[in-house]
Order: structure tokens, then sequence, then C-alpha cells
């Protein structure tokens, strides 16, 4: 006789929701969470998730639930999954915070609820292998992770991986095991409950997705909100429909009915685990995994939303401040909740107005004379418009006729071989590469004006000095306002920045800091962090270009959370470590690597802004600086 499926829920329990304000905090208990203790009482084993934040919220308006969830858990009837102290996207921040946040979060369960979880559910799904080295440091046994985008990235994964908890592969090569959660699943039970299909339709759809062999199936694992309740973020969002949490109950009890299923909670789900291979959750083209479509990437928490940008430098900012001061843990918990992910998305006028964030500094930097010096020789081509500079530790050319673009840079450590520039018109013997493919330059694409612009304009530049060393600099006006382009040469080190004039960030994706690779006979290999204690390195072996749109609202399609400023970037033996510091401007770099013919056109740049459905006018711009030294690949 075959076994029955197993199934499970995660519901996820959020009053940081970003379009919800703090006075609909009692609404949503009385219209959602009350109703899920409900199901439990009636018998259904759940997995219910949620951030301390959230518990303290729900323990502030009504004790009475709070009471009667820890009477349930303790009674075994349900089970607790751990978020943290707040919903924070773990690839885009530094490990210190992520550990704090698991830490602070266990804490206040501890504390509230008497019990310590060991499955933890990620945060908006967002996952990168370092991050998993966290919470394999925090004790927890497994997490909660989404099957389809990783599943659709590894093309050497089986289907009937699904069917039960697997184990995942760290970045510093540890395991640590897998629940699965399942977006399309998900969607289709959201689709039922909102009265898109019927009972026998639904049922039909668990019959023809669950496999023999299927030991455990995730039926939900997303928002409890908006059952009976609407968060109010799309025109889209179904019509509120009375009584759906009193379908989600009769479903449940009907699946229970039925000799094919039986109701675990996760971490029954997890005595089903077998030991195996370990899977490698992410990979060189998608170091990031996330939730659902692909317009869920890690963008529209990073530089989108209302003011992400200057809100993650503010974060930044602080935690600078915490770790040299050994902030105590009521400062680390106020530094999590301000890096939550939902005052990124939807956030109300209200709760935006709440955040006060400061005003974003507008002086352009001011350079000292040039004086010259016998070991910097610096000559100007006038009819190339060419500028060489030559010092005991780095050539440099740039282009006046494009805004002093980076024509070639070489270092004295890759004895003097160019290793990022400008690739003319041409280079590929290809059509729809018969394009000038150039380093450190400015693109804007505005969406209201639909115009595209750039700092490839001609300009005068200027000498300066700085620190005692040679800065060279240009100014220009353009269409979306002025700004101030400067490099400084120290030593093996090429720092360079952008100053706006106009610090009002325009509705546009904004792109700069472009490092076009001169050596296009290899794909390009790099190196960074993602939320974890240790760099990663990948090796492309495909096409990538993550500033590629998802489609006319959606600008890219990924990026690198690099949280601790720093990246390594190049190909063969020959590469870039390209540092920044985030407490300044919080931009996201992003990579793209193609093949054109037997050759690579391999780039990377910085995005300030990036156009999805959270983009808001008024955000602010915020001046970029980077620092560029010769490295080598990583062994």
């Amino acid at each position: 006789m075959q076994s029955p499926t197993h199934l499970y829920t995660v519901f996820h329990l959020n009053l940081a929701f970003s379009s919800i304000d703090t006075a609909s905090h009692s609404e949503v208990v009385s219209s959602c969470y009350w109703p899920l203790l409900e199901i439990v009482d009636a018998g259904i084993s759940l997995g219910i998730e949620m951030t301390a934040y959230t518990l303290e919220s729900i323990l502030a308006v009504d004790e009475a639930w709070v009471e009667r969830f820890k009477q349930l858990l303790h009674q075994g009837k349900c089970e607790l999954i751990a978020s943290g102290d707040s919903q924070i996207i773990g690839p885009l921040i530094p490990a210190s915070v992520n550990q704090a946040n698991l830490r602070l979060g266990q804490s206040t369960y501890q504390s509230i609820l008497g019990i310590t979880p060991k499955i933890a559910y990620l945060n908006e799904q967002a996952v990168s292998a370092g991050l998993l080295d966290i919470y394999i440091d925090a004790d927890f046994d497994a997490v909660v992770v989404e099957w389809d985008n990783p599943y659709s990235h590894n093309s050497d994964w089986h289907a009937d991986l699904l069917h039960r908890p697997q184990s995942l592969k760290s970045a510093s090569g540890r395991e640590i095991k897998a629940i699965w959660n399942h977006a399309i699943a998900f969607q289709k039970f959201q689709r039922y409950v909102h009265g898109e299909l019927t009972l026998a339709d639904y049922d039909h759809y668990l019959k023809k997705i669950l496999q023999p062999d299927t030991l455990a199936f995730p039926v939900y694992g997303s928002d409890a909100e908006v059952f009976d309740f609407r968060p109010g973020r799309y025109h889209t969002e179904a019509e509120k429909i009375s009584g759906e949490w009193q379908r989600i109950k009769q479903l449940f009890i009907y699946l229970a009915s039925q000799k094919a299923y039986c109701w675990k909670t996760p971490s029954q789900i997890l005595s089903l685990w077998q030991n195996g291979e370990p899977l490698a959750l992410t990979n060189a083209q998608h170091p990031i995994s996330v939730k659902k479509q692909a317009k869920y990437n890690i963008c529209r928490w990073g530089i989108s939303g209302r003011n992400d940008l200057l809100l993650n430098t503010e974060c930044h900012q602080k935690l600078g401040q915490l770790e040299t001061n050994q902030g105590d843990d009521n400062q680390w918990r106020s530094l999590c909740r301000l890096w939550a992910s939902d005052l990124r998305t939807h956030l109300t006028q209200r709760r935006y107005n709440d955040l006060s964030l400061p005003p974003v500094p507008s002086s352009a930097p001011v350079f000292a004379p040039w004086q010259p010096r016998e070991d910097i020789d610096i000559q100007y081509d006038d009819e190339r418009r060419w500028l060489h500079v030559t010092t005991p530790w780095i050539k440099l050319t740039l282009n006046g006729h494009r805004g002093l673009a980076i024509d070639s840079l070489a270092f004295s450590s890759h004895e003097f071989v160019p290793v990022i520039g400008t690739l003319s018109h041409g280079y590929f013997d290809h059509i729809s590469y018969g394009a000038d493919f150039y380093s450190n330059h400015l693109l804007l694409e505005r969406f209201r004006d639909r115009d595209r612009v750039a700092d490839l304009n001609r300009v005068e530049y200027q000498l300066g000095e700085q620190n005692g060393c040679l800065v060279i600099f240009c100014r220009q006006t353009l269409k979306s306002g002025s700004i101030l382009k400067w490099y400084r040469l120290d030593g093996e080190s090429l720092h360079t920045g952008v100053h706006f004039g106009d610090t009002n960030r325009p509705e546009a994706s904004i792109r700069l800091g472009y490092m076009t690779l001169l050596d296009c006979e290899q794909r390009a290999w790099y190196q960074t962090h993602l939320g974890g204690k240790s760099a990663e390195f990948f090796q492309l072996n495909q096409d990538i270009d993550q500033g590629a749109p998802i489609s006319s609202i959606v600008s890219s399609s990924s990026a690198l959370g690099a949280t601790n400023g720093m990246l390594r970037f190049g190909n063969q033996n020959q590469g870039i470590q390209v540092c920044w510091d985030p407490a300044h401007c919080a931009a996201l770099p992003m990579i793209s690597s193609k093949q054109i013919d037997a050759q690579y056109l391999n780039r990377l740049w910085f995005s300030l802004a990036e156009a999805d459905e959270t983009l808001k006018s008024d955000g602010k711009l915020l001046d970029f600086t980077l620092c560029i030294t010769p490295t080598k690949e990583p062994k």
C-alpha cells in the first residue's frame, strides 16, 4: 500500500508589511491570525513563521493571541518557524548584521514563547551559499527555501528532489538541511482561496503534481495577510472576499480526510530526510536565489523603492558606528529593523516619513592646483584628445572625446599589460555588438522622458591635487543635471568618483563605473561577499547579464550584494579589485559576460537606481567613489 504524502505549510506572518500601517495591526490579527489558530484547533498541524518584530507587535495589540499560540506550540499542535528579529534580505546585508538578526530573534522567541526554533524561513526566500553558513553557525538544523528558482537554474537537478527534504552545501562546504517551499504551489493555493479555482480544480492540481514517490509537499509558504484582508500594494489585488479563511479550513479538513494525505509540521517533515550528496543551491550565473518570478530580484530591496539607496547607505553608516562603539542589543535591534525589507518596497507615506532620513550632502570635491612632478609624465594627444598619464605604478589613458572614459588602464603588478579600457567599434565582428564598449562612464535611461543620457561627450580635462596625489577631473552639464567626474592616482590605486550637482533621483536606471575587460579570450570570474563572512568565488561558464530588463517596467534581472564593499573581477590570471564604501553610497554592482563568436565581452558596473513597481519619485542620488587596484585570480 502506498504511503500517504505528507503535506505541510509555513504561513508567513508579517506585521511589518510595507503597505500596512501600525493602526491596522489589530485588524490583521483579528482577520488573519486568529483564524489560523482556529485551523490548528481543528487538528491541522501547521508551520507558522514570524519575525520577533511581528511577535512583539501582536503582543502589543492582542496578548490573548500570543498566549493561545504559546499553548498550541507547547502542545505540539503547530510549530514556530524562525525568521530573525526582522525580515532582512541576507545577501544584501553584512554578515555581522545577519548574525545579530538571528541571535536577537531566537532570544525574543524564547523570552515570549519559551521556544527556540531549529528551522528558519529564509527571508523573502533570498539566499546565497555564504548566507547558509550564517544559519549553520546559529545552530539551525534546517532552512525553508524556495524550490522553483534553484531548480530552474541548475540543469543537473532532478525533479524528484522536490519530493523530500534535501541537504544544501554552504560556501564553506558544510551542509544544512532544506525543507522546500514551492512558489507555483502557494500561488495555486492563493488562487483557490481567492475563489479563482474551485475545490475540484485544486484537488485536480494536487493529484496532477504529486508523483507516487512524493513523500512531502509544501501546500503553502507565503503571506497570511492576503486572506480576508488586503494589504493594498497593487491595484490588481483581488477584491476582498469574506470567508477566505473558512475556505482554507474546509480545504485542509477535506485533505486530512483523504487517505492519500496527512498533515505534518515542518520538523516532522525533516524525519523524511535521507543522507545524500548535498546540493549546490547557487552558481556563477545565479549567485543569489530569490522567490517567485524574475521581477522579484534583489534590486527591489537595494536600489529601488522610495529611497532605497539612501536608506541602505544610512544602515551601513549606523553599522560602522555600532562596530566602532560596540553597541548593545537594543542598538543592533534598531539597525536590523531599519534594514527590514518592507521599508524598501510599497512603504506607506506615513511610515516613510517616520524614518526621518538625513539630508544628502551636496558639496562638490575641491582640488588644490597641480604641481608637476618628475615621476609623473602627462602627455596630451590633441588630435585624438587622449590624455596619457604614466607613473611608476600606473599607465592610464583617458578619452577627452568621451567624457574622460578610460581607454586603457595598466598596473605595474601586471607588467603594464592593460586590464580594463575601451573595446572600440568594430572590435567584435558581429552587428549586434557593433558599438564602443567604454570603461568608467555614466548612463541613465529615463522612463518618463523616454531617453538615454550618457556622459560620453567632449570635455576639457583639468589637473589638480589631493593628499599629494594627481587628480584629473572634468565637468559636464547633462539633461539630467551637472556632474563632476574625477580620478586620483595614488601608487597602484586608481580612485575615481562622480559628483551629482542635482541630488534628486530621476525615475531612471542609473548606472556608472563601467569596467570592460580588455582580454576577450576567456570568460570572467568574480569574487565578493553575499551576506556571509567569507568572499564567494565564481567562474562564469555561460552568458549572464544582470542589467538585462525583465519587462518594460522592471529594468534589471539581478545584482550582487557585495556586502563588504569589495568585488574582484577578471579573467585568466589577471583582474581588478574594486572597493567602495557602502556607508557613503550603497551602490549595487552588476556583471555581464557574453560570448561573441569565439570571444567574450566581460563587463562590470554599478547601479544607483533601477525600476520596478516599487520605484517612487523623490528619491535621492549620492556621490559615488570607488578604488581600482590590480589583483590575480583567487586560489
